[in-house]
């Protein structure tokens, strides 16, 4: 999903749409602890495993906070063999929280 510029420079129902899902994804406080541990993690990615272990949470419930991320386009996934692995999408993540954007979106 990418930012919507509104032409006239008010909010559409879209743009209300994309902001709606994209801070509807931070409000949480286990996803936000998510996004945090990849953040800090050494690579920068971590698997389902990693999170279970480092939020002591069972894998289905970690799964769906990562799948709201993942929607919201605020994590990417990559294959690694049969794990998939978590990192925060930084630019997009940037662009969502800028005082720029934050201020436009009314």
């Amino acid at each position: 999903m990418q930012l919507m510029n509104s032409k006239e420079g008010t909010a559409s129902e879209k743009n209300l749409e994309f902001y709606e899902q994209m801070f509807n994804a931070l409000a949480d406080r286990i996803r936000l602890k998510i996004i945090s541990e990849i953040s800090k993690s050494t690579n920068r990615q971590l698997c389902v495993c990693d999170l279970e272990e480092i939020l002591d949470l069972k894998q289905s419930k970690i799964s769906y906070h990562l799948k709201k991320l993942v929607d919201a386009d605020i994590l990417s996934t990559e294959k690694h063999g049969t794990w998939n692995y978590y990192k925060v999408n930084e630019s997009h993540l940037q662009r969502i929280v800028s005082e720029e954007v934050c201020s436009t979106i009314l």
